[in-house]
């Protein structure tokens, strides 16, 4: 179990995640195993550039989100080792509204050796710090102490009948820290993360999309960014698809990181105009607990 001061600081800033956790179980009755699998999920796209996934998914309706949970799970069937390719719907767009760019099963399926290490990472590190059986492990605004769970008998998370206390509300929620704690945070600011699986290649890669019906080849995206930043490549991989299906998604490496920013000209993603056919590019960007 995470010290005290430490699982406060978390609590706090994943306060979105437990929102919606508690609205999803307790309101909506959904299975809490399940519930937590699929923040996991959302949590692991927000690494990647899909930012406010959880934000966004918390401001719709029920029904709309009922849809985005069933989505997710059957996502998660796509990234766990020995999945089966999906191919019976696997052009079936999901998760729609969410992202400005086409998306289905077979994205999650072509990076899933990379999703599940990063899915089962949050897992271990936030989803079963933060959430209980019945709800989400509470953060009182008053002061710091452990007090029972008013709400359940125990939880899979080593928190069993303890509610965590502490002064102030997420940031992240409100956009502003209201009220101050009792104590001074127990986290290291300049801590670099522990991020395993990680590889250096990971810094230098980014995922790619195409709109369905018109992909790119890998010799077209390489002379493309050849073309606009130099010998920067080292390597491309396409989406291996059926016979009669076009490849969708893909993935970029690059020869150094500091050529990502340059392409991303300080955002996360990016959009490119290849041969009169859109490109989509996306940076892995690894959670940091603190961060906006």
């Amino acid at each position: 179990m995470a010290g005290i001061g430490s699982l406060v600081d978390l609590l706090l800033f994943y306060t979105l995640e437990r929102i919606l956790y508690n609205r999803m179980v307790c309101s909506l009755g959904q299975n809490s195993q399940q519930v937590k699998k699929a923040i996991a999920l959302w949590l692991m796209l927000e690494e990647i550039g899909y930012h406010d996934l959880i934000r966004t998914i918390n401001s719709f309706d029920n029904a709309t989100i009922e849809s985005l949970f069933y989505e997710a799970l059957q996502c998660l069937l796509c990234i766990h080792p020995n999945s089966a390719q999906p191919f019976e719907s696997d052009e079936t767009p999901i998760f729609t509204g969410l992202f400005d760019e086409p998306m289905n099963p077979r994205f999650f399926y072509y990076n899933r050796e990379f999703m599940y290490k990063r899915y089962m990472h949050i897992m271990e590190t936030v989803c079963d710090q933060i959430f209980g059986e019945t709800k989400a492990v509470e953060v009182d605004e008053s002061s710091l102490r452990p007090a029972i769970n008013p709400f359940g008998e125990g939880s899979s998370t080593g928190h069993e009948g303890i509610a965590m206390y502490a002064a102030g509300t997420s940031s992240r929620a409100s956009g502003q820290v209201i009220g101050e704690t009792s104590r001074q945070s127990s986290l290291n600011p300049d801590a670099s993360e522990f991020n395993p699986g990680q590889t250096p290649e990971d810094s230098r890669t980014m995922f790619l999309t195409f709109s369905l019906g018109h992909p790119l080849s890998r010799d077209e995206i390489i002379d493309f960014f050849t073309s606009n930043c130099g010998e920067v490549v080292q390597n491309v991989f396409i989406e291996s698809t059926r016979p009669g299906k076009d490849p969708q998604f893909g993935r970029i490496v690059f020869t150094n990181s500091l050529v990502i920013p340059r392409i991303l000209n300080g955002q996360t993603k990016a959009k490119f105009m290849v041969n009169r056919k859109h490109l989509w590019a996306r940076i892995y960007v690894p959670r940091r607990r603190g961060s906006s």
